[in-house]
Order: structure tokens, then C-alpha cells, then sequence
């Protein structure tokens, strides 16, 4: 007798890929891709019909078995009798051997052999491309095979251990590919051939703002969409959607709240000045274990420390790399002396010896840089910037920068939680009721080369006047205008490409948000010896 029972599907997914039943039983890891869909849509074709009867054969569609002996339970596609009784299972994709595909049908015969109480002697796997099935013959040496693979999945699950990564074809079409990151695992392990490109899960990572006062949102078919006094303002596809970001007093029907809810889509709620507000979270990350490691390194002070200075190092590389690209059109000297400062603050971080003192690091770094922050904006332009303030914010540069940033911060919360962790539980800030912690540690790297860099560009390219921003109980803010120009400019700079730091391939920036949080979790986990930092050349 088993506590837990074991998925038919996961036992077959262990023997193509330990690495990949890991993150499927262990972490809850459920990502689709292309090739996912196309198998759904199939399957769904095909259950349309549950039962089918001909002159020669009964044949039963979505049977659900399970046994406590062998601790496992499955969905067979379908089970036909033509005297003789036997299983078939449905694959997408041109007839093929396949040992994980065997094991699986195998396992299904042993369930329906224990429930009909006779020798299930063969089976067939359907493959939808090539039309055609294949039989398999349940001969000892495979029922072995089946029985230590589940063994062996036990194993797995009690240990709570990662297989190492496979780094070969199999990967190829693995929807969990962008999850495993296996090439890039084994790179930092060894030192070895660059990664090739990542194939992205199916989400189109589209983000959906609603800054338009007394708005509605709703749902009309797979669609969500924005009106306004009985007039649509704009209309999306669901499926299309990865995010939904509200600004304004406008209000979301529950149909379609719950819709996008389903569809993983995270509605996140900000005031009228950007500052973020909290959000609907869809179904939570069942990544228990890596909560649990992440909680664990939280009080052990040397991890801490460690993993905070590359956050540190990779912040102050970024800052002072923004200088220097953008001091290239001003060649302005005080410019380059803040470069030389900052460049031997980072030569001091590692002798830091507590995250006071790296902490004191930062700020000497940060200081210099937007001490001259202000000389990169052209100089006939009506802005002026002389320090960095917040809460409230002075001048129109510093409103931009804090409204970006809550942007960032938006993004990491949900990007953090994507990949399993608490966003609330950090290392380098300091965990406070209701300060998502984590997410202000990774996106520390990004703030230099996603918002400082985005408010420059808007501010030298005329993108804004003083009328886009007013005055406030001494504070400056963004006019609604201004917010929507400003939103639209910080979502092409996210999805717009670069060449990955570490990887050398092209990756937009958004999914370089998920590359460094799945980087952080190997780290934290064990699985790789060192947390390198994003960091531009």
C-alpha cells in the first residue's frame, strides 16, 4: 500500500527523461508547447466518442485505472475487446520505438490486468501522423522494465534529488526545455560549448493595460474586451494574454476574471501613479520544495551574503555599462570619472563581510552613478535631474523612474512566482510585511538597462513635454497621457531582443527575467556552484 499513487504518464516521462519526471512530480512543472496543443486538440477529437462497437470489436474510450499494489494510477485512451482484451494509447507524432512509450502501455495493461483478472498479452500505440499502430508485446523483460521504473520513480520522489540534465536530442521539442534550461545547466557546470537558442513555451507573453477611467472589461467568446460607454476600446485574444495591468478606476466582470485566472493570466492592480497595489494570482506554484530550500537559505547568513553580491555586482556592471554607452555621444569627463568610481566599488565586493558594508557599497555606487545621471539628457530639453527621490518624487526624470520601476517590480513578482518561489522572502532586501523582497533582489540587475536606459531614450526623443506630468502635495506625477506613452515604450523595451550575456544567444528581455530566476533556483537548490548575474557588455 502506497501513500501517494503515481501517474501512469510521469512513470513512462521518467524512462524518456528522469530530469523531466522531476519537474513534473516534484515541482508541478506543467508548461506547454506547440507540439502539447496539437496532442490536446487531437485527444479531444477523439473523446468525442466514448464508446465505439463494430461487428468485431467493442472498443471503451477514457478509462481511469488504478492499483495500491504497484502505487500507480492511469488514464487508458482506450481499451478494445475482440475476444482478446487489450490497451491502446494515442500518440502525436510518425510510428516510432519507443521504450517510454512501451513502458507506458505495459503499466496499463498491468492496471487492466489486475481489474479484469486475466493476462493482458499485448497492445497497441496509435501514432496520429502516420496513421497507423504499432503492437507491442508485454514480454517479461518489458513488465521488469515497467516495475523498476517505478521503482525508480519512488526513488525520485523521496529523495527530492535532481537528475542530472540529458543535454542531447531528447531535448529537442521538450516543452519543459525553457524550464530545464539543460544546455545552460551543463554549460556553467563545465564550462563547455555554448547553449543553442531556447524554443519558448506557447504564451505570446502579451501584456494588456487599462489606464482609461470608468472602463469595463469583460469577456466576449475567447476574447477579453475593454469598453467605454457601450463602445469597445480594444479587444484580445485570451490565449494571446500573459498579463493584465489596471491603472485607472475601471472594473473586470468575474466571467473574465476567472477566465484569465484559468488561462494562468496574473491581473495586476496599480494606483493612478504607477505604485504597485497587488494582484490576482492565478493557482499557486506547487513548487513546495523549492520554497522550502529558498526559506532555508533565507537564514543561512554566508548564502545570503554571497548571493547578494552578485545582485550588488550585477546592478553596478549595468549602471556603469549605461554610462559608457550613452557618455559615447556626450564624451562628458565627469562621466568617465564615475565610471573609474564605480569600477572600484565592484572590485570591493567580494571583500565585503557582511551585507552591511555591501549595502554601504551600493549606495557609494549608486550615489556616483545618478550624481551624473542627469548629464545624459540632452541639454535642450526643459528636464532636469539632480538626485534621485522617491515618495514622492521631485521632477518629471525621477516620477519616470519610479513609475517604471513599479513596472519592473510587477513583472518580477510574477515572473518569481512562475518559477516556484515566495516573491515575499528575499536575500539582499530585507524581508518586511508586504515588500515583495526577492522580486527587488533580481530585479536590481534589470533597473539600469531596462527603465534608466527606456527613461532617457523617451526624454531625448521628445517622447514627453511638461504637460505630461502635474504637480501633487509637493510631488511630481504622471499625467494619464503621459503614462500610456511611457507603458507603451517599457513593454516594446521588454519584449525587444538582445544578445544573452551569458549564453550568447538572442533572448528578449522578458524571458531573460525567467532565465536568471531559474538560474537563482539551481543555485539555491544546489544544482549549480554559482549564481552569475546579468550583466551587459
Amino acid at each position: 500500500m502506497w501513500d501517494e499513487l503515481i501517474p501512469v504518464s510521469l512513470v513512462a516521462e521518467l524512462v524518456f527523461c528522469p530530469r523531466n519526471f522531476y519537474y513534473r512530480a516534484c515541482e508541478g512543472e506543467n508548461t506547454v508547447n506547440r507540439f502539447v496543443v496539437e496532442g490536446n486538440i487531437k485527444d479531444e477529437k477523439r473523446k468525442e466518442r466514448e464508446r465505439l462497437r463494430t461487428q468485431e470489436k467493442l472498443q471503451v474510450k477514457e478509462i481511469t485505472l488504478s492499483s495500491e499494489r504497484l502505487g500507480i494510477i492511469g488514464v487508458l485512451d482506450a481499451v478494445e475487446n475482440d475476444g482478446e482484451i487489450y490497451p491502446i494509447e494515442y500518440k502525436r507524432g510518425y510510428l516510432k520505438e519507443s521504450l517510454s512509450d512501451d513502458v507506458q502501455l505495459c503499466l496499463e495493461a498491468l492496471l487492466l490486468e489486475e481489474h479484469v483478472g486475466k493476462t493482458v498479452q499485448y497492445g497497441y500505440i496509435y501514432y496520429y501522423s502516420s496513421r497507423v499502430r504499432r503492437r507491442v508485446e508485454f514480454s517479461q523483460e518489458l513488465r521488469n522494465k515497467s516495475i523498476e521504473a517505478i521503482d525508480k520513480a519512488r526513488e525520485i520522489l523521496y529523495r527530492g534529488e535532481i537528475p542530472e540534465p540529458v543535454a542531447d536530442t531528447r531535448c529537442h521539442g521538450c516543452s519543459l526545455l525553457s524550464v530545464c534550461l539543460p544546455f545552460e545547466t551543463r554549460f556553467i557546470k563545465e564550462k563547455g560549448e555554448k547553449p543553442k537558442r531556447i524554443i519558448t513555451e506557447l504564451n505570446t507573453g502579451r501584456v494588456l493595460y487599462v489606464d482609461e477611467h470608468g472602463a469595463y472589461i469583460g469577456k466576449r467568446g475567447g476574447k477579453i474586451t475593454v469598453t467605454k460607454d457601450g463602445k469597445v476600446i480594444t479587444e484580445i485574444p485570451a490565449s494571446y494574454l500573459r498579463q493584465l495591468i489596471i491603472s485607472a478606476n475601471a472594473n473586470i466582470s468575474t466571467q473574465a476574471l476567472k477566465f484569465l485566472l484559468r488561462l494562468n493570466v496574473d491581473i495586476v492592480y496599480q494606483s493612478t501613479f504607477g505604485r504597485f497595489e497587488g494582484k490576482f494570482v492565478p493557482e499557486e506554484n506547487k513548487n513546495s520544495l523549492l520554497r522550502i530550500e529558498q526559506y532555508r537559505r533565507h537564514i543561512d547568513r554566508d548564502f545570503t551574503l554571497e548571493v547578494s553580491k552578485s545582485f550588488v555586482k550585477g546592478k553596478l556592471l549595468n549602471m556603469r555599462t549605461l554610462l559608457l554607452r550613452q557618455n559615447r555621444e556626450f564624451g562628458d569627463r565627469e562621466i568617465d570619472e564615475a565610471c573609474i568610481r564605480i569600477k572600484n566599488v565592484i572590485t570591493r565586493i567580494p571583500d565585503a563581510g557582511d551585507k552591511e558594508e555591501l549595502l554601504g557599497l551600493e549606495g557609494i555606487a549608486t550615489r556616483d552613478y545618478f550624481r551624473v545621471f542627469g548629464k545624459l539628457l540632452k541639454p535642450k530639453l526643459d528636464f532636469d535631474f539632480e538626485k534621485r527621490t522617491k515618495r514622492p518624487p521631485r521632477d518629471p526624470v525621477n516620477a519616470l523612474l519610479s513609475f517604471g520601476y513599479s513596472l519592473l517590480v510587477g513583472n518580477f513578482i510574477s515572473t518569481v512566482s512562475t518559477v516556484g518561489f515566495d516573491p515575499y522572502i528575499g536575500f539582499l532586501h530585507s524581508t518586511r510585511y508586504g515588500r515583495p523582497a526577492l522580486a527587488l533582489d533580481l530585479m536590481e540587475e534589470f533597473r539600469p538597462v531596462i527603465v534608466d536606459s527606456l527613461v532617457l531614450s523617451v526624454l531625448n526623443r521628445n517622447m514627453f513635454t511638461k504637460e505630461d506630468f502635474k504637480e501633487r502635495f509637493g510631488g511630481i506625477y504622471i499625467q494619464e497621457k503621459g503614462r500610456e506613452t511611457f507603458f507603451k515604450a517599457y513593454i516594446g523595451k521588454i519584449q525587444s531582443e538582445i544578445l544573452h550575456p551569458i549564453f550568447e544567444y538572442r533572448v528578449s528581455y522578458r524571458r531573460a527575467f525567467e532565465i536568471q530566476a531559474r538560474l537563482l533556483a539551481k543555485f539555491i537548490k544546489g544544482e549549480i556552484e554559482e549564481y552569475i548575474p546579468f550583466a551587459l557588455r
